[in-house]
């Protein structure tokens, strides 16, 4: 016969231990607490919900949200040598930021309580299936196809030209070797197809931008923009087309003042060394000149006088053909009136030699001389504009010994160079329609005659010595072109 304290405790067993084990399984009161939930969801771990406790371990989890960076950032922290290293440590897509009204968040791209982006705005570990009935890739809300995630919130980006933006959904040359090795992808709805993660990606990118290559940095990188259109875009290599562009990825020099920012406010984008980059006057979204994708309208020239304001003179001169001559084409058959000021004469891309020339030439000769006759020349349209009888011989070498310091001399390709020889350009700024001499009282300023300031002083000087002022004054008389004139001979020192 068992003993009366043995019954009892039998009796206590069976009463009081089922009761703590129903209240075991009715404490969670919430969600199932598997453990493949409670990865993330660890406040639904009983503990943490009952007790409202946080361990040494882990932090109480108050915000019900749980797509938070750091709770991503909790697994892809980096310390594995993966993708994960790129979303810890390499730029990548924003968060915690409110969304400017250039984005539009679809509805089921959730946002934080504070209206913010996170990482779950995007992701979420409860993937849709997609055709192949696989998880969607990377556990994105939406498939990207051909960066259509993208597209959805950065429709304002898309829209080619039209709408001020890169061009999409059209082919490139090919795959270049740079962008991929860089992470940038090609689509497949084309051949070569450029999408927005051929030039961005949203985890890896080198800088704020999630471009896969700088743009900003020639010296140390492949810069992203000239891997598909190099460093001479629109240069053909046949050598009897143009073959200039404007220099890139160089300090601007003495040439051009580079202003802080563009008349609208918006700052000028250089390189990290101060350096011309494609950047500096193309915007590859919002551009506000769209066929050309500039940072402004280069309406009257603003675009090109803003860094070289040393030629704004030439605005309403008869220099600027659209007052002189408006139905003068260029090379590319534009009218001067369509034009700026600028490209009459200049081509930005595609303009022939150093001085990116986009004009027809006639003749032969050094490239000054001979751009000049493009339109100083009987038939054309400053045949009226042209020396009467007589010219200053062109290509003419300076005598030796001769200083070349005050004389402008040019190459064969337009270029000033101190051992070049004599052209148009030497005794004439044609950007600037005047001399600017002093208000001396009946002094003739010679409008629009674009001669260089005190020609015979520091010009005709360099060769023609103390004869300089007396050449200067008759040589170029009307009556002293004449065969029958007979030219004044100088007084000489004895």
């Amino acid at each position: 016969m068992k003993h009366p304290w043995f019954l009892c405790l039998h009796i206590v067993v069976f009463c009081v231990i089922p009761q703590f084990i129903s209240a075991q399984i009715e404490m969670p009161l919430r969600a199932d607490t598997s453990k493949e939930c409670s990865i993330c969801h660890y406040r639904w771990l009983s503990t943490f919900f009952r007790q409202h406790r946080k361990t040494p371990l882990a932090e109480l989890q108050e915000d019900p949200v749980v797509g938070t960076q750091a709770m991503c950032l909790s697994c892809h922290d980096g310390s594995v040598r993966d993708s994960r290293d790129k979303i810890c440590n390499d730029p990548g897509h924003q968060v915690g930021i409110t969304p400017s009204n250039r984005v539009s968040i679809p509805e089921n791209f959730p946002l934080d309580d504070n209206g913010a982006l996170q990482c779950s705005t995007c992701h979420t570990p409860h993937a849709v299936k997609a055709k192949k009935d696989t998880l969607v890739t990377f556990f994105l809300r939406a498939p990207n196809d051909n960066s259509s995630l993208c597209k959805r919130c950065h429709l304002k980006n898309t829209g080619g030209v039209a709408a001020g933006n890169h061009p999409t959904e059209v082919s490139a040359e090919k795959e270049y070797p740079a962008i991929v090795a860089a992470g940038g992808l090609f689509g497949t709805g084309k051949p070569n197809e450029i999408i927005c993660e051929t030039c961005h990606t949203p985890h890896g990118g080198v800088d704020n931008r999630r471009l896969v290559l700088s743009i900003e940095d020639p010296r140390t990188r492949s810069v992203l923009c000239e891997v598909c259109h190099t460093q001479r875009p629109g240069v053909s290599e046949d050598p009897t087309l143009n073959r200039s562009a404007h220099p890139l990825d160089l300090l601007p020099g003495k040439a051009a003042h580079i202003p802080q920012e563009w008349t609208k406010g918006n700052p000028v984008f250089l390189g990290t060394g101060g350096e011309l980059v494609c950047r500096t006057c193309h915007k590859p979204h919002y551009a506000e000149d769209k066929e050309y994708l500039l940072v402004e309208h280069g309406d009257d020239g603003s675009l090109c006088v803003h860094c070289h304001h040393g030629q704004s003179p030439i605005i309403g001169s008869s220099h600027d053909l659209r007052k002189s001559a408006p139905g003068e084409k260029n090379i590319l058959g534009k009218q001067a009136r369509e034009l700026g000021p600028c490209a009459s004469c200049h081509l930005v891309h595609g303009g022939a030699e150093d001085y990116m020339w986009a004009r027809t030439v006639h003749g032969e000769g050094s490239a000054p001389a001979v751009l000049c006759s493009s339109c100083h020349a009987p038939g054309y349209c400053a045949e009226e504009a042209l020396p009467k009888n007589f010219s200053h011989p062109m290509g003419v070498s300076l005598a030796e010994g001769r200083s070349p310091v005050s004389l402008p001399l040019f190459n064969a390709m337009g270029t000033r160079n101190a051992t070049g020889t004599i052209s148009c350009s030497t005794c004439h700024d044609v950007h600037i329609p005047h001399p600017r001499l002093t208000d001396t009282p009946g002094q003739n300023k010679r409008q629009e005659k674009f001669l260089r300031d005190d020609t015979h002083k520091f010009v005709c000087a360099v060769c023609h010595g103390e004869e300089s002022l007396f050449q200067f004054l008759y040589f170029h008389r009307d009556n002293s072109r004449k065969e029958e004139t007979v030219f004044p001979q100088p007084m000489r020192k004895r």
